[in-house]
């Protein structure tokens, strides 16, 4: 019995959220920087609803210039969902870009754990200093360091993943389930890191996504778990 070999058949259970990492465009990125600034005034200050400890965030002015590019993002994030699960959808969900707003974390800022409220959370990295860089190569440790986003999901147990690092690099996008707790840690260096988050809402009708304004859809009442995800 010991020298015969036997082939065994294995299956890897899905378990845990779906995050999805993917590269925005240049063309997008310059987007979101230029209606980003022009947003970036008091009427469009967004720091009451978020749970950063960052003094500059605004919602952005007008969706309607971004739809075309989330809409395209959320429509691959279905796509890999669907295999990540390894079962279709019933009916295709449709989105409702409910809010998003744009961060400019400096010294010593961060966010504490938190998640968010609707269904599917992004975040987008527009602006990332050598400052930074330099910061996380010397840094000594396990988490994703200065400037880095950790989720975490689960009770800790070590014998699971409850948790993923990762140090972004300008034009990274990371899509996932609202409810997903994450933290994004402080860095000393004296420069300012850009960032994009929005929060999503399921079964929608689609062509309300492109025709919805800001402020034109009435949201669910504030709840603490509306928070900032830089």
């Amino acid at each position: 019995m010991a020298d015969k070999k036997i082939k065994y058949q294995y299956q890897v259970l899905t378990w845990g959220p779906c995050v999805v990492k993917l590269k925005i465009t240049d063309e997008f990125r310059d987007l979101l920087l230029k209606e980003g600034e022009a947003s970036s005034v008091k009427e469009n200050d967004y720091q009451h609803r978020l749970a950063g400890i960052i003094q500059k965030e605004f919602k952005f002015r007008d969706y309607n210039l971004l739809l075309p590019y989330v809409d395209e993002f959320l429509k691959m994030y279905t796509q890999v969902f669907e295999q990540w699960k390894n079962q279709k959808f019933k009916q295709p969900p449709n989105y409702l870009l409910r809010s998003m707003w744009i961060n400019y974390q400096r010294q010593n800022e961060f966010n504490p754990p938190h998640d968010h409220g609707d269904d599917i959370s992004f975040v987008i990295y527009l602006k990332i200093p050598e400052e930074i860089k330099e910061e996380f190569k010397n840094y000594k440790g396990r988490s994703a360091g200065p400037g880095g986003l950790s989720f975490i999901y689960g009770e800790g147990n070590r014998q699971a993943i409850t948790y993923q690092s990762h140090f972004p690099t300008v034009g990274d996008m990371f899509i996932f389930p609202a409810w997903l707790k994450h933290y994004v840690a402080p860095f000393k260096s004296d420069v300012e890191r850009i960032s994009v988050s929005g929060n999503v809402a399921f079964n929608i009708p689609l062509n309300s996504l492109k025709q919805v304004a800001p402020g034109q859809y009435k949201p669910k009442a504030e709840t603490n778990n509306i928070a900032d995800y830089d």
